[in-house]
């Protein structure tokens, strides 16, 4: 999975899951079900050996079979991507209800990696469904079920049962989490995290929501699941279970059996006993947060079982292709030694391998029923025997692969007609409700009459005839030789991204009225009796500013690409102000220039395109995923913009897989729906060739042509494609640079769509110029040009940012090594062992064909293949289509991989030199993995003791520094700090940079450019409110600073009385009821907002009363200052010397109310709307 999320199952008319095995249950399939129990009745010592049934046949079997018979069964496939196949078709036929899927593992016993906490709590969740759900059908993987996990009786002691009444102290609850894999976090983002706020504990547990669970001392007076995104509740329950999410219990008696164990291997070994190494085990055990793979020591904390020893006596164990099966034991039983003794380094003492992996031998458990699974049995042959067991009797169901394909539709309505002509049921299954109106439609068109069979939604990998059963199943992408994702979906992905760099002590600050300094910390000070949170700032010859909390917003971070310490201003100097000027009157400038070139362009009119027909809807019900928040928005942003009769020219920017080509798509058929034609531009042959393949198969039920041009097109194919796009026979063209040379002429260009701008050389840039002044145009970028995000930032060019994950996907383990054969055997042996795939990146072309030799070496069995962007061409698409077919198991390439590549079966990536490499190039390197719903790995490699420049080591950092999901425009604006803008933006906008700051640079930008564009409007003001109340969130309300921090910003930066209250209900919601000084920091920002709308710069609160100071022509008039005379309190004045000041008698515990009560008043006397 890659762009979206699946849509959910679900068709035409309401369909239901177990609707689709009621369709097909007619005689035909439960004569076969009666079958296959009457066989698993017969006596005798082998398993039952089922062949013939080949596509989803298999599937449907297993679903009538568990449907009739109710019992317990588990069904083992050989591979992670088989298990997740035959786990997505059973859910078509009965249901998510029914089918439990315990996944394989994301990394190998004695993985230097600790276990993903999503997977491994899915697997403990199939667990627990398995000994309290009985009427389940479980299904896994070979590898999966030969895992020594959890002990039963560890899981009923490890899960714990929550409901609303129940008593329950919150610090033993939280003691409980950790001891179960849960990790405390500031904000709970995914599967495996924790906080405890107050009376609030956040858990994300195995499932799509986490639970926030409301204590009043120990007693749960509310459990509710949230929101990952917003925070924010969405539903309450009465009860919940929280399963762990580590097969590794740790409490105070498993730690010291490890530790016991530990100490008797240490003591048997040669060199003897080792206080060193028993110590640091001791240390990494309590401390068992670190993902340095501690569960490689499970056997040694106590029992453990494998999914075997959950299942009650006779529960049926279904085999599916015991050649394969046989295979992946071997490949499993010889990988294992290699991995244990890579970690003899680290760990001098490990559990033996029978401890962690169950032997293969004792699987053939005699108390369970066991079945196997194949489509063809050859009697004799040697590799089809699983168990050392020959079967004792073999049933046949005949069945055939689907045959139908290409897309004929006449032909498909001729098979339909014959075989409801014959009696035979016949399922049309389509994945989404998009494709089977879609299907439906097609079928309709005909004029001789609908067809009795209407398609379905349900979407299974493969369909099948089943000529014995009556029963034909089709699949549309199967009949329109489409490319099906695999839709296996397990829990949601947070939507929460790290936000850039977050301030910490010891960092450099700017302050806008008082310069560079540096941040120590929060600081809670006594002024006036009064309690107020403050940022300490430290200045030159030990010069310190207390900045109010409320003030944070006049703070910004200082970077710059020097990475050496700035030196401090010296408070009082004047210094400051000179500096800041400068800067903002060069800023002014270059602003005013970048906005004329746009204006300039902006005022030569377009193309206005059509709103969305009919087939706009077709397509986009087509797209097999569900959008994300942000690429919805992204996408209305473009067509909103094409609608328009300006030009457009929208940056989109969203991390690598997050779907900026579905809106590139989308926009592209619009265009080619009003009768114009599209350029999409690329910068490598590769990346072309793969959006050339994509756009075609979105647009293959279409009447829209697509073609590609690029080196790897003969001259004689080059100037066919050419002549079409002239005569306007070509809808759509794909490109490299080559799209920009003179000689390719389009009929009617409508828009042009940039993939990784940043990519183009400034000759090839020049020529997009020219382009761009004519038609409407898309950059798609992961990490944009710093121009480009100038141009953003000033609102000179629009920009889409899509942050919001896709479903499922995880955030790619980031790990900086120096180069080790033990970590290159590891990394690719486990991204082998679950079916993937490896990227192995060598930048050199004259030793990367030695690379792949010394890969080849290590690993004999592994088929590995190099590539670079020298090769002869047909070499070059040979290797790359193999590896696509997965026919290779590791690619050595240069960067040529770097962009846009969609793989999602590969999910490791080892990069060698990696300080070689920039780090937006670094960036995109490591988006081509991760792609996918499984954990993704990216290995960073330097030589071993070499000295690595600053610059390295500082992009190097900011990789591992930035590993959450939508880290790619944060990583933009790092680039910037690293490399510099001078050779962007010249040399003297580069020294103000230097001298303010690369955030404060930034925002002054911002700010002149809506100050420029804002058309004569009236600029908001800053306003300064000092009142004598304790105004900031205490650190019993919430107590992670950087957490606390980044709250602050959000207040401050609240531009809508609205908008406060809606934090208010979101801080009562996320962190309990608001204490006084929480109250009092909402309303005073508030109140700030609502002053500025009435010219107020300044609101003081004295002894005497609360002073409002109003900015130079934004006095009220004489006939509204009379008014609030006449009907304000007594003792109201208005003073003018240098600005105008009203003068509100209050006492102190009053200015609050009276100062709302008294802006109320000149609002309502002036006409201002405060609110809104």
């Amino acid at each position: 999975m890659t762009e979206s999320s699946p849509r959910s199952h679900g068709g035409p008319g309401g369909l239901l899951h177990a609707a689709l095995l009621d369709k097909v249950a007619g005689e035909g399939l439960e004569a076969a079900v009666v079958r296959l129990r009457s066989a698993l009745q017969s006596p005798g010592d082998g398993p039952l050996l089922i062949t013939g049934l080949r596509g989803g046949a298999q599937g449907l079997m297993l679903a009538g079979w568990h449907a009739a018979s109710g019992r317990p069964a588990v069904v083992v496939a050989p591979d992670r991507e088989a298990a997740d196949r035959l786990a997505d078709d059973l859910e078509v036929w009965l249901g998510p209800d029914i089918v439990c899927h315990l996944p394989q593992p994301e990394v190998l016993a004695f993985d230097r990696n600790s276990p993903d906490a999503a997977t491994a709590g899915d697997f403990l969740t199939g667990l627990h469904r398995l000994r309290t759900q009985p009427g389940v059908l479980a299904v896994t993987s070979l590898a999966a079920l030969r895992q020594r996990v959890m002990a039963p009786g560890t899981l009923e002691k490890a899960v714990v049962r929550l409901r609303c009444g129940q008593r329950i102290d919150p610090a033993k609850l939280g003691a409980h989490l950790v001891q179960a894999g849960y990790r405390p976090a500031g904000m709970v983002a995914k599967i495996g995290d924790f906080a405890r706020r107050g009376g609030l504990l956040d858990v994300f547990a195995p499932g799509d929501r986490p639970l926030r669970i409301e204590f009043f001392d120990d007693e749960i007076v509310s459990l509710r699941l949230f929101e990952v995104e917003s925070q924010r509740t969405i539903e309450r329950t009465e009860e919940a279970v929280v399963i762990p999410v580590s097969h590794l219990w740790l409490d105070d008696d498993s730690m010291l059996a490890c530790l016991a164990r530990a100490e008797a291997a240490l003591a048997a070994r040669p060199e003897g006993p080792d206080a060193d190494v028993l110590e640091d085990l001791q240390r990494r055990l309590e401390d068992r947060l670190a993902d340095d793979g501690i569960e490689s020591f499970l056997p040694w904390t106590g029992p453990t079982a494998t999914l075997i020893d959950y299942l009650p006596e006779g529960t049926t164990l279904f085999w599916c292709d015991p050649v394969r099966l046989n295979e992946q034991s071997v490949l499993l039983d010889g990988e294992l030694p290699r991995l244990r003794e890579g970690r003899f380094e680290r760990d001098p003492v490990l559990p033996a391998i029978d401890e962690l992996v169950e032997p293969s031998a004792r699987l053939a458990v005699p108390r369970l029923r066991h079945v196997q699974l194949a489509e063809s049995w050859i009697a004799g042959d040697e590799a089809a025997i699983w168990l050392d067991r020959a079967p004792r009797t073999i049933v046949d169901f005949p069945t055939t692969s689907q045959q139908l394909r290409g897309g004929n539709v006449a032909a498909l309505r001729a098979e339909l007609a014959a075989r409801e002509a014959a009696g035979d049921t016949v399922l049309l299954l389509c994945d989404n409700r998009g494709q089977a109106e879609r299907l439906a439609d097609l079928l309709d068109e005909s004029d001789d009459g609908p067809v009795a069979t209407r398609p379905l939604v349900g979407g299974i990998a493969a369909g099948f005839s089943w000529p014995g059963a009556r029963l034909h199943c089709l699949t549309d992408h199967e009949f329109f030789e489409r490319y099906r994702r695999p839709v296996r979906a397990r829990h949601r992905s947070s939507g929460v991204v790290k936000e850039r760099a977050s301030l910490r002590p010891g960092e450099y600050v700017v302050h806008l009225e008082y310069g560079i300094g540096c941040y120590k910390g929060l600081r809670v000070i006594t002024v006036e009796g009064v309690e107020r949170e403050c940022l300490l700032l430290e200045y030159a010859e030990e010069g310190k500013v207390y900045v109010p909390v409320e003030n944070i917003d006049q703070v910004e971070r200082y970077s710059s690409d020097q990475g050496a310490s700035p030196p401090l201003a010296r408070l009082g100097s004047g210094s400051w102000l000179k500096v800041k000027g400068k800067a903002s009157k060069a800023i002014r400038a270059m602003a005013a220039e970048l906005i004329e070139l746009y204006a300039a362009r902006r005022a030569k009119p377009g193309f206005a395109f059509p709103p969305d027909g009919h087939l706009q809807r077709a397509l986009e019900d087509s797209f097999l995923w569900d959008e994300t928040p942000d690429q919805l928005t992204a996408i209305n942003e473009v067509k909103h913009d094409m609608e328009s009769p300006e030009p457009m020219d929208r940056l989109v920017c969203g991390d690598v897989g997050f779907g900026k080509t579905e809106v590139a798509i989308r926009a592209a058929f619009k265009a080619v729906a009003a009768g114009k034609q599209v350029a999409i531009l690329c910068p490598t042959t590769l990346l072309a060739a793969q959006h050339g393949e994509t756009f075609s198969e979105r647009f293959r039920d279409f009447p829209v042509k697509v073609a590609v041009l690029n080196r790897y097109r003969t001259p004689a194919e080059q100037k066919e494609v050419l002549a079409a796009l002239a005569a306007g026979r070509l809808d759509v063209l794909v490109g490299t640079h080559r799209l920009l040379s003179r000689d390719v002429k389009f009929k009617d260009l409508g828009l042009l769509v940039v993939d990784e701008e940043q990519r183009f050389g400034v000759r090839h840039k020049e020529r997009l110029k020219e382009m761009k002044r004519q038609v409407d145009a898309i950059t798609l970028s992961a990490t944009p040009i710093p121009r480009t995000l100038y141009l953003a930032l000033m609102g000179a060019r629009d920009m889409s940012l899509i942050n919001t994950p896709p479903r499922d996907r995880l955030p790619i383990h980031t790990e900086l090594c120096a180069f080790d054969k033990r970590v290159l055997v590891e990394a690719i042996l486990r991204e082998l062992h679950r079916g993937g795939q490896v990227f192995f990146v060598h930048n050199r072309v004259q030793t990367i064909e030695g690379m792949a030799q010394l890969i080849r070496e290590l690993l004999p069995n592994v088929r590995v293949a190099w590539a670079h962007g020298q090769m002869e061409e047909e070499k070059l698409e040979r290797i790359m289509t193999s590896f696509l077919a997965h026919e290779l198991d590791v690619l050595v390439a240069t960067s040529i991989i770097e962009s846009g590549l969609d793989m999602p079966r590969v999910n490791t990536i080892i990069i060698d030199r990696a300080d070689r490499f920039g780090l937006a190039q670094l960036y995109q390197l490591r988006g081509r993995v991760g792609r996918s719903n499984h954990r993704a790995f990216a290995y960073l490699m330097t030589p071993p003791g070499e000295r690595l420049t600053a610059e390295a080591r500082r992009r190097l950092a900011a990789l591992e520094e930035f590993q959450a999901l939508g880290s790619g425009y944060h990583i933009a604006m790092r680039d910037l700090e690293i490399r510099g803008a001078g050779n962007l933006l010249g040399e003297e906008q580069h020294g103000h940079m230097e001298t303010v700051g690369l955030d404060l640079y930034c925002r002054l930008l911002k700010e002149t450019g809506a100050e420029l564009q804002g058309g004569g409007g009236v600029a908001p003001l800053e306003v300064k409110v000092e009142l004598r109340l304790a105004a900031y969130l205490p650190d019993e309300y919430v107590g992670d600073p950087q957490h606390k921090m980044d709250l602050y910003r959000r207040v401050a930066r609240t531009r809508r009385p609205e908008a406060c209250y809606r934090l208010r209900e979101e801080f009562k919601d996320r962190y309990g009821p608001l204490p006084a000084p929480v109250d009092n920091l909402l309303a005073i920002q508030r109140l700030r907002i609502r002053a500025g709308r009435l010219g107020i710069v300044e609101v003081r609160g004295g002894r005497q009363g609360c002073d409002f100071f109003f900015a130079g022509g934004r006095e009220p008039a004489p006939p509204i200052i009379q008014g609030l005379m006449a009907s304000g309190p007594k003792g109201l004045q208005f003073k003018a010397v240098d600005q105008l000041v009203m003068k509100v008698p209050a006492p102190r515990e009053e200015h609050l109310a009276v100062a709302d009560a008294m802006l109320e008043r000149l609002a309502a006397l002036q006409g201002v709307g405060l609110e809104g």
